[in-house]
């Protein structure tokens, strides 16, 4: 049950990000006619942002998404290109721009992100026993930047390849096991991970699916002396389906696995919490070397822009995979949410979700596009 204050909290975020991102006020758009179709569909949205997470409290600054819809004889998703530069009321500064685009038919992927950022952050230990009172507060400081590859083998299956690129320092600001540097990655370092995988799509919709699957297995490694100063692994494994039960009712499952074996730096261990998977807790509220979580999402419409949501999810956190099913202490999530459509048929919106966790945790969440 949400408390008052929290409840005025979404009310406030929700009419913010209506009276700010409804299409026609900030927006510019091709001609939409059957003979503009032919060609393609460019729709440019310069939004003053606005953001939340638990980790950040409420960020401000400004946003730029362009997605293009393909020409109609191309069948491919649209491509999209977004900018953001947000400053936090916890002085955290992010500049972020990141994309994709789709090959004609879906046969080809490529995507790619680059990052700034000067982000305080907290860190409360290692384990689903981490206690509140243990918070310490870090600094990291530099650039993480990405490059995808995805390319059909057959039907709704494609192969990729994924480089990541991180250099940054870290700064304990506070007085702890960081500054005292008995934890690796401390003082931050460069990380150069390849990763190699498989994903089956076979989603309706790239922003907005109403049915079908997308799952991906990748591995990525990180070998010290190959522009990485840490040597270790990462698996992971992630699982969506959506399904449509009524005219714009739609129930959206999402399974994760996460496994980062070897000795990788404490924040590059799998993390507990965000805004996408187990909304309510501030991201590394916990953090090990395997995490598994599930979710359940109920998606409804309101108003002709307007949606609502309601989700509920659990997680555990494990220094194996085989502890993961022993007897771990489980992290529950649960929460509410509403959608603003930005344009009907490309699909994308402003989303505030509020979402609550064990011990009350709990997060505001302001974002682009659906959570997963």
């Amino acid at each position: 049950m949400l408390t008052r204050p929290a409840r005025r909290q979404l009310a406030v975020a929700l009419l913010t990000c209506a009276g700010l991102c409804l299409p026609g006020r900030f927006a510019h758009a091709q001609d939409a006619s059957p003979a503009a179709d032919s060609v393609g569909r460019r729709r440019i949205q310069p939004l003053p942002a606005l953001g939340s997470s638990p980790e950040s409290g409420l960020q401000f600054g400004a946003s730029v998404l362009a997605v293009w819809t393909q020409p109609a004889r191309t069948a491919a998703r649209p491509a999209w290109v977004q900018g953001s530069v947000l400053r936090s009321v916890k002085a955290q500064t992010r500049i972020v721009l990141e994309g994709e685009r789709w090959s004609a038919g879906n046969a080809r992927r490529v995507a790619g992100s680059v990052a700034w950022q000067k982000f305080p952050l907290p860190y409360f230990g290692v384990g689903d026993t981490a206690a509140s009172s243990a918070e310490e507060i870090f600094t990291p400081t530099g650039l993480d930047a990405s490059v995808t590859v995805q390319q059909r083998v057959r039907g709704a299956w494609y192969a990729l390849g994924t480089v990541r690129h991180i250099d940054q320092s870290i700064v304990a600001d506070t007085i702890g096991v960081l500054r005292d540097g008995a934890i690796t990655g401390s003082r931050g370092g460069r990380i150069s991970e390849l990763a190699i995988g498989l994903t089956a799509d076979t989603r309706d919709h790239l922003f907005m699916p109403t049915r079908g699957q997308w799952i991906t297995l990748t591995y990525a490694r990180s070998t010290s002396g190959l522009l990485s100063d840490f040597n270790y692994a990462r698996v992971r494994m992630d699982a969506r389906a959506y399904r449509a039960i009524a005219a714009g009712h739609v129930l959206a499952t999402q399974l994760l696995l996460v496994g980062v074996p070897g000795e990788p730096p404490f924040d590059q261990l799998a993390l507990v919490g965000g805004g996408d998977m187990l909304r309510g807790y501030t991201r590394g509220r916990y953090r090990d070397r395997w995490l598994a979580a599930g979710q359940l999402e109920y998606r409804t419409p309101i108003a002709k822009r307007i949606g609502g949501v309601a989700f509920a999810g659990v997680g555990v956190a494990s220094p194996s995979v085989g502890a993961l099913f022993s007897d771990r202490q489980l992290l529950p999530t649960y929460g509410v949410g509403a959608r603003v459509l930005l344009d009907q048929r490309q699909g994308t919106s402003v989303r505030v979700d509020y979402g609550r966790g064990r011990d009350a945790a709990s997060g505001l969440y302001i974002g682009f596009n659906q959570a997963f």
